[in-house]
This record gives structure tokens, sequence and C-alpha cells, in this order.
């Protein structure tokens, strides 16, 4: 059986009989889901906006490369989200603004929307309906439904640039250290970045090339994210200080 996605704790495939009266309701404490993961997928598409406070690394599993934000400076602790659940930073990543609702397959020409049917705001007596009387999908559901085939594009588009980039040999495993203020500090390893040296010698032809694709932003996005870590120790510290204050 094939891992659940992160942060799902079942998949349900929503039908416009069985869930004809259902209503879904937003969170309380908004992206409280993700407070316990330090790390989140990350699309191609928002490593400009993703740049401005996270750092952005890049995971080998099974052979493909995914990217991802470090939002937090130990395993566990997600530093952009508040108490409140409250998405404290410059962009919420879409892999949790798509949160509860997420793709699925029935074959390769039959596509279908699911949720996380663990969701607390998943509930038939308050809430937005999903269904509308006629069994259509309601204004909320329709949102959900673009949205999760906007961010199934940009994720195949996402393992195309970094398919490239694995075929340019550009990544080169790195260690991350992170301090934060206090004097705690956390070390990982296994992680990967795009090697600026190997980046600056490609040809000038692979250059035109990966220009022409619009994959040098993106490339430049994350090789500034990469300055980030000490910010990320910074709000770690910020965020310990304020949780013994309270």
């Amino acid at each position: 059986m094939a891992p659940l996605p992160l942060f799902y704790t079942s998949i349900v495939v929503l039908d416009r009989n069985i869930h004809r009266d259902a209503r879904i309701a937003p969170a309380e404490r908004g992206y409280a889901f993700a407070a316990g993961s330090h790390v989140v997928p990350a699309l191609m598409a928002e490593f400009v906006l993703g740049c401005r406070d996270m750092p952005i690394l890049f995971l080998e599993e099974a052979g493909s490369v995914s990217p991802l934000f470090m939002v937090g400076m130990r395993s566990g602790e997600n530093d952009f989200v508040e108490a409140s659940g409250r998405w404290n930073g410059v962009h919420a990543p879409a892999y949790l603004r798509r949160y509860p609702f997420i793709g699925g397959e029935v074959s390769q020409e039959q596509q279908v929307i699911c949720l996380d049917g663990g969701y607390a705001g998943l509930q038939g007596e308050a809430g937005e309906r999903l269904f509308n009387e006629a069994g259509e999908p309601g204004e909320m559901l329709q949102r959900a439904v673009t949205f999760v085939g906007e961010y199934a594009d940009a994720a195949k588009a996402t393992g195309v640039f970094t398919a490239e980039l694995k075929a340019l040999d550009l990544f080169q495993t790195v260690n991350v250290d992170i301090r934060s203020p206090t004097g705690v500090s956390s070390s990982f390893s296994g992680f990967l970045a795009v090697s600026e040296e190997r980046f600056n010698a490609l040809p000038d032809d692979v250059l035109a090339d990966l220009r022409r694709k619009g994959y040098l932003a993106p490339i430049y996005a994350h090789l500034i994210s990469l300055g980030n870590f000490g910010a990320l120790g910074d709000r770690a510290g910020a965020r310990a200080t304020a949780a013994a204050a309270a």
C-alpha cells in the first residue's frame, strides 16, 4: 500500500450521491495541521515568492528529485505556523493551501477530486455545501477542483524541471547547520542543492535552453533562498521566546 501524502490521514473520493448533503467548514486553526513538519513540498512556480523567507532544498527519493521548503530548524517543528494556526510568512506553500483536497486517478483518462477523510471541517450540519441540490459541485468545490487541477499541472512541470537539473548534474549533497540566537543548533544531511559552481560552468547554449524553458528564475530563487537559514534560526528563537513568555 502506497504511503499517504503528508498531512492526509485517509483519502476519500468525493461522490455526488454519497456526499450530496456534506458540508465543509474552514479549520478553526488554519494551518495548524502543518505545525508538526519542518519541511513542506514546493512547486517550481512558487520558488520566486517562497525564496523571500524560506530555504528551498531538494530531496531525492526513488530516483526522482523533489523540491521542498524548509520551515523549521528542528525536526517536527514548523516555525511559520503560529499557535493560532495562522501562517506567519510571506508565502504559504500551495501544498498547504490545497489541503484538505487532493487529486486522484481512477485511470489515466479519469481524474477524481478527493479530500482528507480525517479533516475536522468535514461535517453535515455547518459550513458550505460541497454539492448543490441538483448534485452539481457548489462554488467552493468548483474552486477546489480548479486549484487541485492547477496544482497537478504545476507538479508535473516541477518534475520536468528537477529531472532537467539532475540530467545536467547540477545537484550536490549539502549539510545544513542552523543555530538560533539562544544557542540551540540543528543539523540536517541528505538534502540536495544546486551547485552554483557547476551552474556557472554550463555552456552558453545550455544556459540559453534553460532560459527558454523558464528555468533560470527558479534556479536563481533557489540559490537566493539558501541565505535564509540564519533567518530561520532567528524565527525559531523568537518563537521559543514567545512560547516561554506565554
